[in-house]
Parts: C-alpha cells; sequence; structure tokens
C-alpha cells in the first residue's frame, strides 16, 4: 500500500472525532461579564429599523475647561462614541443626521415664535433660522407630534398671531401635558418701568404697551394651560443695549430692567441676565445662546452625568458656561438665566428630553 493511501484513510478515520472535539473557550459563556450599557439604556432593534437609519452623535466628552472626559457611559473605546437613533421620538433621525431621536412626548406641545425681519425696528439676525432649527429639535428629538407643534415666523408673528396660538395651547394642551414656548427675536425695555415686552413682528418700541406683548403676560398665558408644566425659553434681550433688543430712538431705560419672575408651572431659560446683551454665535449661525440650546438637547451632550436623560439642571449647567465664555471672546457679557415656579419639582427633577439611547 503506497504512502498517499495510508494518509487519506487516516484522515477519513480521524475527522469524525475532529468534528466532535469542542475547543473550550478561555471564559465559560455563562461566566462572560455583563454589558456595560444599563438595560434601560439599550437600544431595541425595532425602533432603530423603523427609525429610517441611525445618527451619529458625540460623546459627551466636552468639559467647561476645554478638556476631555470619558467618565460616562459614552465611552471613547465603544465606537468612536457614535450613538444610533433609537426609542422612537419625532419620526426618526434628521437631516443631515445632526440630531438624534429620544423618547415621544405625544402630550407635548409647542409654541414657536421667530421673528427675524420685523416691521418697523432692525433685523434681529439668525432668528428665524434659531426657530427652525428649534422646530425641528421638537419633531425630532423631544418627540412632539408635528399637529401639536405651531411654529410663528416672521411676518405671521404679529401681536395678534401670537395671542391666537397662546390661545390655541390653552383650548387644546391636557390635563398633565406640557407645553415648551421658545422665542427667538428683538426684546424691550419699558423705559420708565423696566417691564420687559416681547416685540412681535409689528411691534414698536415706540409704543410698546400698545404693539409689544410683556414677558409675564406672556408667561401668565402659558399658565393658564391645563399643562401640567411649561418650559420657556427666549434667545432675546430685555436691557435696551443692543443685540437683540431695541429702544425707541434717543431714550435709555430710566431704571433697572426687572427680571422677568415665571409663573408658578412655569420654568424659564433665557438667553442672558439683567442689563446683559443676547448676541450671536461666533459662526454667524444665529443666536449664541440658541446654538447651545440645540446642540445640548439635540445631540444628547446635555446628558452630562449619562443617564440617558436631561434634566433642566443639566441643560442650564452645560449651556450657561459655554455661552458665557464665547460671549467673553466677543468681549461682552451673556449669562444665560434660569428661574423655577414655585410648584414645580427642583431643577434636576425637572426631565426636559428622556430615552436617549446608545
Amino acid at each position: 500500500m503506497s504512502r498517499r493511501i495510508v494518509l487519506s484513510l487516516a484522515a477519513l478515520v480521524l475527522t469524525p472525532a475532529c468534528k466532535q472535539t469542542q475547543i473550550a473557550t478561555a471564559t465559560p459563556v455563562d461566566e462572560l461579564p455583563p454589558l456595560i450599557v444599563p438595560a434601560e439604556l439599550r437600544v431595541d432593534a425595532g425602533s432603530m429599523n423603523s427609525s429610517g437609519g441611525g445618527s451619529q452623535l458625540a460623546h459627551n466628552d466636552v468639559r467647561d475647561d476645554g478638556g476631555s472626559s470619558s467618565s460616562d457611559w459614552r465611552s471613547t473605546a465603544d465606537d468612536s462614541g457614535k450613538r444610533n437613533s433609537g426609542g422612537g421620538g419625532g419620526g426618526g433621525g434628521s437631516k443631515g443626521g445632526a440630531m438624534v431621536s429620544a423618547s415621544p412626548q405625544p402630550t407635548a406641545y409647542a409654541l414657536i415664535v421667530g421673528i427675524e425681519k420685523y416691521r418697523d425696528v432692525t433685523p434681529a439676525g439668525g432668528a428665524r433660522s434659531d426657530a427652525e432649527k428649534f422646530a425641528e429639535l421638537a419633531r425630532v428629538t423631544l418627540g412632539v407630534p408635528e399637529d401639536n407643534i405651531k411654529v410663528l415666523l416672521d411676518d405671521r408673528a404679529s401681536r395678534t398671531d401670537i395671542a391666537k396660538q397662546l390661545r390655541w395651547l390653552q383650548a387644546n394642551v391636557p390635563n398633565g401635558g406640557r407645553v415648551y414656548f421658545y422665542f427667538s427675536g428683538h426684546g424691550a425695555p419699558e423705559p420708565t418701568s423696566g417691564i420687559s415686552y416681547i416685540v412681535p413682528f409689528d411691534g414698536d418700541p415706540q409704543y410698546l404697551k400698545d404693539t409689544a406683548i410683556p414677558m409675564t403676560e406672556v408667561l401668565g398665558d402659558l399658565e393658564k394651560t391645563k399643562a401640567k408644566d411649561v418650559l420657556a425659553m427666549a434667545d432675546s434681550c430685555f436691557s435696551g443695549a443692543g443685540g437683540r433688543s431695541v429702544l425707541a430712538p434717543g431714550t435709555r431705560p430710566l431704571v433697572r430692567v426687572e427680571d422677568v419672575k415665571p409663573q408658578t408651572r412655569v420654568a424659564m431659560l433665557s438667553a442672558s441676565s439683567g442689563a446683559e446683551i443676547s448676541g450671536p454665535a461666533a459662526d454667524g449661525s444665529g443666536g449664541l445662546f440658541s446654538k447651545y440650546v440645540i446642540e445640548a438637547i439635540g445631540s444628547g451632550q446635555g446628558d452630562m452625568n449619562g443617564d440617558g436623560q436631561i434634566s433642566l439642571q443639566e441643560l442650564a449647567e452645560w449651556v450657561g458656561p459655554r455661552v458665557k465664555r464665547e460671549a467673553k471672546k466677543a468681549n461682552r457679557e451673556q449669562t444665560p438665566h434660569l428661574t423655577i415656579g414655585k410648584k414645580l419639582s427642583s431643577a434636576d427633577e425637572f426631565i426636559v428630553s428622556w430615552g436617549y439611547s446608545r
């Protein structure tokens, strides 16, 4: 018998035995460590497939000092911090993948006002773009239903238009719902009293009482809805010192501008404090305050402790230092200001958005 035949027979005899042999892993399967990501934060495969594709989200590695940290669950070792846009909300990923979807808020309503071109006063640069971006944020990340969103832009944001939509909120928001109110445009102080007004498209700083809306009145109308809580955000200022603030020609405030006090169920995050100026972002994309609010919520970076949700406290603490730092580079002071209504929980218990997934 030739050597080739002997080798062939040996292979036939040994092959079944090799197939039955199981090579043990270094660690038995039932002893492998659990996944790092908590179970409640894992992406559901079904919701991922229905979202129309994943969005990319940078990991939360920005500190106020400009350094980096990977102390939360968005580890740089895990696919460079990429996260899928799971959890539904707002109809999936946004255009260009800039925003991610969080959990939907089916009982939430949003009234969004952006006025860049005014009838009688100078433009508020970037205000319309800010409002359009916030509207996308409301749909995509906050998960507010399309039918529950009203967007008023430029000449469609007259004093009457704004009043009508505030009444619409009062008529439609259900018990226990939520309201997001966003305003981007000019504010103005009443020169003798210091009362703060938002300036609608047809507003005139010479006739504020007749043509503009006191911010306290807006918040009072929001309080009259059936919402459990309201988050109002204003990218404007009321100092009369420039930026997104206007005065009648030749006038200056005679008293200190009054701080806007929220109602009992309203929280308000404003772009600046007191006599400060609310200014533009360095890249000219819109308001500095709006830039960081939208980035914090829309990318999920405002989730500073990595628990899959963004509280109002986290939002304020993430936005504030960045706005203040960038404003200083432009040689001005701008400090976002947060006030909480008495009937609301604390800022760290007021959850703005949730359901952020890895």
